[in-house]
């Protein structure tokens, strides 16, 4: 701009010193040159009129060209969010007017049974338990009113050799008497003044094994046929026997005037029964506890609930020796007193309808438990868990 203002400035410079020397000269021409000049003088005037015109155009064209590329970027962007928002992450189902609110889907928890998609309400649970008991008979082709008693013979042998193991651990490493010793080191301060000491005299741990027979699932009672159990008889035909030695000391007519050494041995020598099993959660009987406290980690999970029936057999033997010198041997009042409270014991803790629980543990299947057969010299060894 500032350079065609020169020329403009100069070319009328021009003009004017050549049209004054024209009038001094005295020249005829001078009033054609000067119209000539004033012409040559517009033409540049309006060449540089549309000059300008042109470079304010081309200004706003750019404003209006990055306008539009900013509302397009924007624009693609805003379709891409929406693309996103409600064609892929949004839940394509239609809306089921029998369907339950978000509220009560809240409480419930979807699983699938069979590869179809059901709803399973927990607060249902109890009311479906006796037709999911149905359905479970029905698909491992049971039925608990025809179908007859199992032997347990494979049972039998399994439990045979973890007897057999637990008597081999017991001879070679007499943990049975170190556990026991050590049981009456840590009472023997609770131990009356008169008992001198306590000693083991006898440990039998027995050579049969017990034989279970006659399984048979059926209803538990008074469950509105809502658990299954299974109940089993027991036969042990064997001699399982412990006896300690102690010396009582005599304060009559004067302290420590003498002493008594006792001799008892107990034997059991026979058990039958018929034992119920089933399996639980902890909250169908965490009345149990009687308001002794119980962790809810501990009562999450199944429980193996079991049981004995009150027309059960249990056969003991007593031997009992008392004195030194004259000995009286299996006083039948001490043999009767010693049976009642073993019994006793047994009643109030196993006999239906009072029953131990015991918290099954996970097993499902992890690193730390798993275990690999490796060839040795042609033979298998099983690795160290």
């Amino acid at each position: 701009m500032l350079g065609e203002n020169a020329v403009q400035n100069s070319t009328l410079k021009n003009i004017n010193e050549e049209f004054v020397k024209l009038l001094l000269e005295g020249n005829p021409h001078s009033i054609k040159s000067f119209q000539d000049s004033l012409k040559i003088l517009a033409a540049q005037s309006n060449a540089n009129d549309l000059f300008n015109l042109d470079t304010g155009s081309n200004s706003k064209r750019w404003w209006y060209f990055l306008q539009g590329l900013a509302m397009g970027q924007v624009t693609v962007l805003l379709i891409f969010v929406f693309f996103i928002k409600f064609f892929i992450f949004s839940d394509t189902k239609t809306p089921d007017p029998k369907r339950p609110s978000d509220s009560i889907l809240a409480k419930l928890s979807i699983i699938k049974l069979g590869g179809k998609e059901r709803l399973v309400d927990e607060s249902e649970e109890d009311a479906n338990l006796k037709k999911q008991l149905s359905v479970l008979l029905e698909k491992t082709q049971y039925n608990v009113d025809t179908h007859p008693p199992e032997s347990l013979g494979w049972f039998n042998v399994l439990v045979a050799q973890a007897i057999q193991q637990l008597r081999l651990e017991a001879l070679l490493k007499d943990n049975i008497i170190h556990s026991l010793n050590d049981f009456i080191d840590r009472k023997s301060q609770d131990v009356p003044d008169f008992i001198k000491y306590i000693k083991i005299k006898e440990l039998d741990i027995g050579d049969n094994f017990p034989i279970f027979s006659n399984c048979k699932i059926q209803y538990s009672p008074n469950t509105s046929n809502n658990r299954l159990e299974a109940t089993i008889d027991i036969n042990l035909d064997d001699r399982l026997a412990f006896g300690v030695e102690t010396q009582l000391s005599l304060n009559f007519p004067k302290p420590l005037s003498g002493s008594l050494p006792i001799e008892l041995t107990v034997s059991l020598i026979k058990f039958q029964a018929t034992l119920t099993l089933s399996l639980t959660t902890g909250e169908e009987f965490a009345k149990a506890y009687k308001g002794v406290y119980a962790s809810e980690d501990y009562m999450s999970g199944y429980f193996l609930m079991f049981s004995f029936s009150p027309e059960y057999t249990m056969d003991f033997k007593v031997e009992s020796l008392i004195g030194s010198t004259t000995k009286l041997e299996n006083i039948p009042k001490i043999s009767d007193i010693i049976q009642y409270q073993i019994k006793k014991w047994f009643v109030e803790r196993c006999v239906n309808p009072r029953f131990q629980f015991a918290r099954l543990p996970n097993v499902w299947p992890r690193t730390k438990n798993t275990g690999e057969n490796k060839a040795t010299d042609g033979k298998p060894k099983e690795t160290e868990k």
